[in-house]
């Protein structure tokens, strides 16, 4: 702490209990991380998140409040129950969510998580300027169809119309320009 005549950098009233509680934690954790592994039933790692989170809870009340506690265990024991029921109930509400889930599967969409890379998208980039430049080099019939199809989202009655063309020669001059510009994606996938 940096002390001047009239400066002070920290306030000594910010660690007000703090080394009272941490001698009362010392002295009680032990019995505190029992009783959590017996809430909790020998799960490891939610007694390690549940004592954590315990501690946490009851430095901030200690620190913010000027109560007298007369008996220390009892007082941590409390918090350290209400946290371990705290975690019960999120960890009940989680496998409710997995039964309804694995029993209706089709009741529910799932997104991806799948979380794009700057690399992926480069190649994403890539692979997308080297299609528009395809498009243009191809024959004039081939890339008609596909600007109908691909950009405007036309159907293929509505594009033969258009074109004047039967709907079995549109579908064939899309699988034309499929395979033209399908070797494109096959370079980056290589």
């Amino acid at each position: 702490m940096l002390n001047t005549r009239n400066y002070s950098a920290v306030d000594p009233r910010a660690f007000k209990g703090h080394s009272d509680f941490w001698f009362m934690w010392s002295e009680h954790e032990e019995r505190i991380v029992r009783c959590c592994y017996k809430w909790l039933y020998n799960d490891v790692d939610k007694v390690e998140d549940a004592v954590a989170q315990s501690c946490e809870k009851a430095y901030k009340a200690y620190t913010n409040h000027n109560d007298n506690i007369e008996n220390a265990f009892a007082w941590l024991c409390r918090i350290a129950h209400n946290t371990c029921m705290d975690v019960h109930r999120v960890n009940t509400k989680q496998q409710e969510l997995v039964n309804q889930v694995t029993d209706l599967p089709q009741e529910f969409y799932f997104a991806d998580s799948y979380s794009r890379t700057l690399e992926s998208d480069l190649i994403q980039t890539n692979i997308y300027n080297r299609l528009i430049q395809q498009i243009a080099h191809l024959p004039a019939d081939l890339r008609q169809v596909v600007e109908y199809k691909f950009m405007h989202d036309l159907a293929y009655p509505e594009i033969a119309k258009k074109m004047q063309l039967s709907q079995e020669n549109v579908r064939k001059r899309v699988q034309l320009a499929r395979q033209k510009l399908s070797k494109i994606r096959e370079e980056y996938h290589a």
